[in-house]
């Protein structure tokens, strides 16, 4: 081995080198989706069974039509009306009477898509304040990147 390789081996970690991979190379390939009518006590028995904390809200064609977290059954399980709009008002309402997932979830979810590279998904992640992203394709769901996917591949990376 040369010296020259034995020097690039040892530099130290690149956080340019994690900002420029791509999201179809670390994205969660399968994540568990509901249906907008699933019942909201399917999909706490779903919401028990798993380690992510949202489920993407798919058609029968797998056409992303929302996303549902755990800080929207926080609100049907805890209603806190903090928001002084009106409009903003009306919906926590309807969601402490929700029967499906189509009543609370979110309906135009931030979403990326798998040319993005991570530094552009961490950059609607932190301007929207999420930790989870659907990633499309058209309007197909393709899969799900975390905040947690990205740190794994900063741990590794390292």
């Amino acid at each position: 081995m040369s010296d020259k390789k034995k020097a690039d081996d040892s530099r130290p970690f690149s956080s340019r080198r994690l900002l420029e991979i791509r999201v179809k190379e670390i994205m969660n390939r399968r994540p568990r989706t509901v249906r907008p009518e699933t019942s909201l006590e399917g999909l706490l028995e779903r919401l028990l069974g798993q380690i992510e904390g949202c489920f993407p809200v798919v058609d029968k064609n797998q056409r992303l039509v929302g996303i549902v977290t755990e800080s929207d059954i926080l609100q049907v399980l805890h209603p806190s009306v903090h928001q002084e709009t009106v409009g903003s008002v009306f919906r926590e309402i309807m969601k402490t009477t929700a029967k499906t997932v189509s009543e609370i979830m979110t309906k135009r979810p931030v979403t990326v898509t798998p040319k993005m590279t991570i530094a552009e998904a961490l950059n609607l992640m932190s301007e929207h304040k999420l930790r989870r992203l659907p990633v499309i394709e058209g309007e197909k769901l393709v899969g799900l990147l975390s905040l947690r996917d990205i740190v794994d591949l900063y741990r590794v990376l390292r």
